[in-house]
């Protein structure tokens, strides 16, 4: 099978700074986002270290060495930690990070936030990842069928983040591809702008993966342009 990825950030219209960072490594065959908290400070720094512990700890282990991704996300989330100790003793410093790393037929998806893993198979798009929000978290206990209490506060604020005090929750998923899937990998300056109907339509539509991550920018910044915005696409061919 044959990979072709593209990605593309954008600061948006409102913020003033890009506090999104990605990764996209055809060699390595490693592809991530992380989103900054704007919430707290030093929001670029946070996802940029996210990044570079990501790229520092994936970087001596070519596929297919088996990788440990749970402990792998619980030292990026130890650096980001203690980088917030640092610049932000106070407050400290947080980052979503959504990363899928291809080992032969086999995409290992490592999630912690709300930016979002989604693929496109056939027709069907579907949102591999669950937004760490209290809203998403609500929903996912709903749906398993568990009682208990819900959480309270803003639908959209963070459970989950990299840089945070223990304990630590991720998520880590393993799907098998297969030819003509599509991925992408989005922070909410996307997701929370452009429905899962429409990012459908563009990545269906779509003859290369510069052209939905593209697209999807374009639409979001017609939109307002709220947020920063980043896409990471990923076609199997």
């Amino acid at each position: 099978m044959h990979l072709r990825s593209f990605a593309f950030s954008h600061i948006g219209r409102v913020r003033p700074e890009n506090e999104d960072s990605f990764l996209c490594d055809d060699g390595r065959q490693l592809y991530a986002v992380a989103d900054g908290i704007g919430g707290l400070p030093a929001g670029a720094q946070a996802s940029q270290k996210a990044m570079a512990a990501l790229t520092q700890l994936i970087a001596p282990y070519p596929p297919p060495k088996n990788l440990n991704y749970g402990e792998i996300l619980q030292e990026i989330n130890q650096q980001v930690f203690n980088l917030g100790r640092v610049l932000c003793p106070q407050a400290g410093l947080g980052s979503t990070l959504t990363w899928a790393h291809l080992v032969g037929v086999k995409l290992h998806i490592n999630h912690v936030g709300d930016s979002a893993a989604l693929r496109l198979r056939s027709t069907r798009l579907e949102q591999l990842t669950q937004d760490h929000t209290v809203e998403g978290e609500n929903r996912a206990q709903l749906a398993r069928g568990e009682s208990g209490p819900l959480l309270t506060g803003h639908p959209q604020a963070l459970t989950r983040c990299v840089g945070q005090p223990p304990p630590f929750r991720s998520e880590c998923l393993v799907h098998k591809i297969l030819p003509h899937d599509r991925y992408l990998l989005a922070t909410d300056g996307i997701t929370h702008f452009i429905s899962t109907a429409e990012i459908a339509e563009l990545m269906q539509q779509a003859t290369a993966p510069d052209e939905v991550a593209t697209k999807l920018i374009e639409r979001a910044n017609q939109r307002g342009g709220r947020d920063n915005a980043t896409a990471v696409v990923l076609f199997i061919d």
